[in-house]
């Protein structure tokens, strides 16, 4: 039996995700899938496992090396999504209770996460100001619904990555 669940958690709260999956779990639900905001798990007796989220660019040139690595330390891959990768463990059976051995390595993971959402957002503002401040444009009837998208965005993005930044100066205190 499967169960999708539809639930939104951002980058910088990886931790309250674990935590969800942890006792979704316990209620009998081990994820199988993740893809865009939906959550698939597949029924079993229930479990305690310890889920872990790892964020790697969707450069997948070493994604073998990169699954062995955690399946050497006692982590299961359980599935993948634009970059993010689900573990899971059960208590006891990996080496570290973490896949993050030191508070360096999580900052590292959201820093390559920052790069990766700070590309996306500088081309977008480039664009947006050639299009926003361009009076040309304005016979296009569209064009405000362009401007309204390209302001969500750009506010969408700025809104991850300064929580982003304050994920990674917590973690540093």
């Amino acid at each position: 039996m499967k169960k999708r669940v539809f639930k939104l958690f951002w980058a910088w709260q990886d931790d309250q995700e674990n935590k969800w999956l942890e006792k979704m779990a316990e209620e009998g639900w081990k994820l199988s899938k993740y893809n865009l905001l939906v959550y698939t798990f597949e029924k079993m007796d229930p479990k305690k496992y310890i889920y872990k989220t790892d964020f790697k660019s969707n450069q997948n040139h070493d994604l073998q090396e990169y699954l062995a690595l955690f399946e050497d330390a006692g982590w299961e891959h359980v599935t993948q999504y634009a970059g993010w990768h689900y573990f899971r463990t059960e208590p006891g059976k990996a080496k570290t209770p973490d896949i993050y051995t030191d508070v360096n390595s999580k900052v590292e993971m959201f820093r390559r996460l920052l790069w990766f959402l700070l590309m996306p957002l500088m081309a977008i503002i480039i664009i947006a100001c050639t299009i926003v401040f361009n009076d040309s444009y304005s016979h296009i009837k569209l064009m405000v619904v362009l401007k309204i998208t390209y302001v969500l965005l750009i506010c969408l993005l700025g809104f991850s990555v300064l929580n982003i930044l304050y994920k990674m100066k917590k973690l540093k205190e």
